[in-house]
């Protein structure tokens, strides 16, 4: 599978794959049935008793606006369990392509439960609840016709939830989203969308889309295979052809160019050797985000890490930097 893939990652190189190569190391794919090593996602869904007194849930509720149950998992700090009248602030955590709400705390992207509590023990970040939703390959958006929507999950499921049953305070200043390649997309666009719900986001190694939109591709490619497993994903989101209109309302590009942002404290990096340089200029499409946001005057952290990877590799390696960053607003 592995010299599948990089056979595949220099075939985008070399036919120049612009916006759709992206997925091509990621998302080969996923039709749903196909089952990924197990050090993907944790198969074992019992509770992690961290050596603190944190501990992290794998649970589900019932989604309004997905119509189902829907998992996630959930970090709970030292003083969860002992202090029942204690209320805490949240961070909302998006997972990547291919990747499901119990892949953060394997052993292949870092453990980063772990990280977390050794945080909080060294008081770098306050006590703190992270909820981790199961977001499939939706880019966090809602579908096209209605019939999923994702981004509402974020905004209203989970707030909702996480202020009913898990003491999370209210009001934006408690409130942070974060996330990771796909993840790290849907969280600046949707702390962009939403800047009256959240006070923070970082976005490491996110998937920024150049061109008018993701499938504005040469004539050309249009025969090819791997654009029709593409056009399968990504079709429910944004439409085929994709709407225009839906997708600029959805781009992190043009909703820089706003400056709207309701001061929104803004983080986001990639590393030089991102697997997704090659293919789709991932580094261009993040630099192309530093500008949009500095020439709309919105102040703005980003960050280049040289010889650095993607994903959840930059997020293990700078989440000193990245989490108190969320963690500015809350007390």
């Amino acid at each position: 599978m592995n010299l599948l893939r990089k056979g595949l990652r220099l075939l985008c190189a070399s036919v120049g794959f612009s916006g759709l190569s992206i997925l091509m190391s990621a998302s080969f794919l996923r039709p749903a049935e196909v089952q990924f090593p197990e050090e993907r996602r944790r198969t074992d869904l019992s509770p992690l008793a961290l050596p603190g007194g944190s501990v992290v849930e794998f649970k589900s509720f019932e989604s309004k606006m997905l119509g189902g149950t829907e998992r996630y998992s959930i970090f709970l700090p030292p003083s969860f369990s002992k202090d029942p009248t204690r209320t805490y602030p949240v961070v909302y955590f998006l997972h990547g392509l291919n990747n499901d709400e119990t892949s953060w705390t394997v052993d292949r992207y870092g453990s980063l439960q772990n990280r977390v509590e050794d945080l909080i023990l060294a008081k770098k970040i306050p006590e703190i609840v992270i909820i981790n939703p199961r977001g499939d390959n939706s880019f966090y958006c809602n579908y096209e016709d209605g019939s999923r929507r994702y981004e509402d999950l974020i905004t209203q499921d989970l707030i909702s939830y996480a202020e009913t049953n898990y003491r999370a305070r209210k009001g934006r200043e408690n409130r942070a989203i974060a996330g990771t390649s796909m993840g790290g997309y849907g969280a600046l666009k949707i702390a962009m969308k939403h800047p009256d719900l959240y006070a923070a986001t970082v976005g490491d190694s996110p998937i920024i889309f150049l061109g008018r939109n993701p499938l504005d591709v040469p004539e050309e490619m249009k025969a090819s295979r791997y654009y029709q497993f593409f056009v399968g994903i990504l079709k429910p989101i944004f439409g085929n052809p994709v709407r225009q209109d839906l997708w600029d309302a959805n781009n992190p590009l043009v909703l820089a160019k706003s400056g709207k942002l309701n001061s929104l404290k803004i983080y986001f990096d990639y590393g030089t050797d991102d697997r997704y340089i090659p293919t789709i200029h991932l580094d261009q499409g993040v630099k192309a985000l530093d500008k949009a946001l500095t020439d709309a005057g919105v102040p703005h952290t980003f960050k280049i890490w040289p010889g650095e990877g993607h994903g959840w590799a930059l997020v293990d390696a700078h989440v000193e930097q990245s989490l108190p960053f969320l963690c500015q607003t809350f007390r």
